[in-house]
C-alpha cells in the first residue's frame, strides 16, 4: 500500500474516538467492521469471564506487563488491537513490535492488514511498507488537527541498531521468553521510552512481553515481580482453553499434536518445570503416583462421597481430597496468604496420612491452593474444615513475621475466646461443625532464623528418601519444587513463588520430629547418597526427648 491523502474523520467518528477512550469495543467495533457485518472487533469477545485479559492489559496503569499463555490464546490480537486503538486515540503514538526472528513480529503486521481490509480503519493508514522493516503509520485529520502515529514491528535480533533508535509509547516483546538475552532487551527498550512528544505529551512507557511458558529464567523473574510491585507490574497468565474462538476441533488437534506431559505448559501457560536447583527432578518425580491420583480423578467422576476436586487453568488441580479415615494418623499444615493460586502467597493446605508411617510413606490426603480474595478468612475457614474432616493428630500454621500472632489467634477462637470478634468468627467458622473441634489446637512454626534450612533439609531427604507421595495432577507442586532456588529465597532477591514448598517444608520437618527419625544421621554427605536408615527408625509411640518435643510447636494431642 502506497501514500494516500491524510482521511478526514466526521463528527459521528470524532464522537467514536471520545467514548472508545473509556470502552476501546467502542472503537473497535466500527473501525474494524468489513462492509455488510453485523458486527467488528471485540476485545475479550468469546473468551471466559475469568480467562478474559485483552481488556485489562490495554487500561493497565501498570509500566510493565508480562501475559503467558498457551497457543491461541489470543496474544498476539489482543495486544495488535489494543496498540491499534492507543494510536487512533492519542496523537504522535508509537508502537513497537519486537521478536526473536522477523517473521514473529510480522504476524502482527499481517493481522493488523488483513483485518483492517475494507474498513474504516483502512482508511487511516497512510502507508504500510515492508522495508526496511514492516511499518504501519496512521494519517488522518480530527477537524484541524493532523494525527499522527506509527506501528513497526522489528526483529530483535535483525533489527537491533533500529531498536536502539527508536523511541516511543509502547513496545512489545513477542515470544520474549524464546530471547537468550531477554535482560538486555528490556533494558535497551526500557531506556528508549521516555520524554514528550513534539506537542508536549509524556510518553507512556508501557512495556509489555508477550509470550508461551518456555523456561526463561528472567521471563519468570519478571513475572514474579508483580507479587513485590503490583503498583509496577502486571502479570497474566491465560489458557488456550479460555479462548472458545479456537473451535473444540482445533483445541482437540492441538492436544494431540502437543505431548501431554506439556499440556499445562502449552495450552494453560503453567510454569514450565524448574531445573532442580535444590530439589532434584528426578525425585520430585518419584514421588508422583499416578495411580493414586487416577483413583482420585474415576471417583470424582462417580461421585463417590468424600472426594472432591477442583482445578484452574494455570495452576492445575487446587482442591482435592478422599474421605478420612478414622483409624489414621494425619498431619495438617498450612501457609496463611491472601493473593490467588497460582500468584505468590497463596493460601495453601496439605493433610498428610502418615498411618503406619515410615512403614509406609507420608501420603497427601487433601490439598488445598485457594484464592485469599485479600482476607486471612478463606484460609481459616479451610483450615477449620480440614480439622473437622480429618482430626488430624498435629496442626501447624506458618507464623513467621507478620504471620506470627496468626496460630495464638485461631487457638484463641477454637477456645470460644470472648474477645474474638463475633462477626469475625462466623467468617472464620462458616457451616464448620465446631463440635468436631473440641479440644484441638494450633501450633505455630517459624521460618525465621536458623529454622528455615531444618525444615528445608528435612524435605529434601524426605523427598530423596521418597517418604511422601502425592497425586501426579498436583502439578504445582511439582513447578514449585523443581524451581525452588535458596539464592532466590533471600532478603533482597526477587521473591518467587513458594507457599507449596514452604507448607511441604514444615510438614516434612513435623513428621520427622513426631516419629523420631534422627534427621542429622541422614544428611547427605556431597557426592555421596542417601544411606539406607531403616536401622534409625525408632517406634512411633516412642517418647521424644526434650529438645525434640520443643520442635514441635503442639507436642502430641
Amino acid at each position: 500500500m502506497g501514500h494516500r491523502q491524510p482521511a478526514t474523520l466526521t463528527d459521528e467518528e470524532i464522537e467514536i474516538l471520545r467514548l472508545g477512550r473509556e470502552d476501546p469495543d467502542v472503537i473497535t467495533n466500527y473501525f474494524f467492521r468489513p462492509p455488510g457485518a453485523i458486527k467488528g472487533w471485540k476485545f475479550d469477545y468469546n473468551f471466559d469471564p475469568e480467562g478474559a485479559w485483552q481488556k485489562t492489559i490495554h487500561h493497565a496503569t501498570q509500566k510493565r506487563i508480562v501475559l503467558i499463555g498457551g497457543f491461541g490464546s489470543g496474544k498476539t490480537k489482543g495486544v495488535a488491537m489494543s496498540a491499534a486503538t492507543w494510536c487512533i486515540t492519542t496523537m504522535d503514538f508509537a508502537f513497537m513490535n519486537c521478536a526473536p526472528r522477523s517473521w514473529q513480529s510480522e504476524l502482527m503486521y499481517r493481522f493488523l492488514l488483513d483485518i483492517s481490509r475494507n474498513t474504516p480503519f483502512e482508511r487511516l493508514i497512510y502507508e504500510s511498507p515492508k522495508k526496511p522493516y514492516p511499518k504501519i503509520e496512521l494519517r488522518f485529520w480530527v477537524r484541524n488537527v493532523l494525527v499522527v502515529s506509527t506501528m513497526e514491528f522489528m526483529s530483535v535480533e535483525k533489527n537491533a541498531s533500529a531498536i536502539l533508535g527508536w523511541e516511543g509509547d509502547w513496545a512489545n516483546v513477542d515470544e520474549g521468553g524464546q530471547l537468550d538475552d531477554l535482560g538486555g532487551t528490556i533494558t535497551n527498550l526500557g531506556s528508549r521510552m521516555r520524554g514528550t512528544t513534539q506537542h508536549g505529551r509524556e510518553r507512556l512507557g508501557r512495556m509489555s512481553i508477550t509470550t508461551n511458558s518456555w523456561d526463561n529464567p528472567e521471563l519468570w523473574y519478571r513475572f514474579d515481580l508483580a507479587n513485590e510491585l503490583p503498583e509496577d507490574y502486571l502479570s497474566i497468565v491465560v489458557s488456550t482453553r479460555s479462548n472458545h474462538n479456537v473451535t473444540e476441533d482445533q483445541l482437540r488437534l492441538m492436544l494431540k499434536d502437543i505431548p501431554e506431559d506439556e499440556h499445562q505448559r502449552f495450552i494453560d501457560g503453567s510454569r514450565p518445570e524448574g531445573r532442580g536447583f535444590y530439589f532434584s527432578k528426578n525425585k520430585v518425580y518419584a514421588c508422583e503416583d499416578q495411580f493414586y491420583g487416577d483413583l482420585i480423578l474415576d471417583a470424582v467422576a462417580k461421585e463417590a462421597p468424600g472426594y472432591g476436586l477442583q482445578s484452574l487453568h494455570g495452576a492445575g488441580v487446587t482442591y482435592f481430597q478422599v474421605p478420612a479415615n478414622k483409624t489414621h494418623v494425619y498431619f495438617l499444615l498450612g501457609d496463611p496468604g491472601t493473593d490467588a493460586a497460582p500468584n505468590r502467597n497463596a493460601p495453601c493446605l496439605q493433610v498428610w496420612d502418615c498411618t503406619d508411617f515410615p512403614k509406609y510413606k507420608a501420603t497427601l490426603a487433601a490439598f488445598w491452593w485457594g484464592n485469599g480474595n485479600h482476607s486471612i478468612s478463606p484460609f481459616v475457614n479451610q483450615l477449620l474444615r480440614f480439622m473437622a474432616d480429618y482430626q488430624p493428630y498435629f496442626t501447624g500454621v506458618d507464623s513467621t513475621g507478620p504471620q506470627k500472632s496468626t496460630a495464638e489467634l485461631l487457638n484463641l477462637y477454637l477456645m470460644g475466646d470472648t474477645r474474638i470478634d463475633k462477626e469475625k468468627a462466623l467468617e472464620w467458622f462458616g457451616d464448620v461443625d465446631k463440635d468436631k473441634l473440641m479440644n484441638k489446637s494450633i501450633g505455630g512454626l517459624d521460618f525465621s532464623g536458623g529454622k528455615k534450612p531444618a525444615y528445608l533439609i528435612s524435605a529434601r531427604l524426605m523427598i530423596e528418601a521418597q517418604l511422601m507421595a502425592w497425586p501426579k495432577f498436583v502439578v504445582g507442586l511439582r513447578s514449585q519444587l523443581t524451581n525452588y532456588d535458596p539464592a532466590k529465597d533471600t532478603v533482597g532477591q526477587p521473591k518467587i513463588p513458594q507457599d507449596l514448598v514452604a507448607t511441604l517444608a514444615m510438614s516434612a520437618y513435623a513428621i520427622r520430629a513426631w516419629f523420631g527419625i534422627d534427621i542429622s544421621a541422614l544428611v547427605n554427605q556431597e557426592g555421596g547418597e542417601i544411606p539406607d536408615f531403616s536401622n534409625l527408625l525408632v517406634d512411633r509411640d516412642a517418647r521424644f526427648t526434650r529438645d525434640e518435643t520443643a520442635a514441635l510447636p503442639s507436642g502430641r494431642l
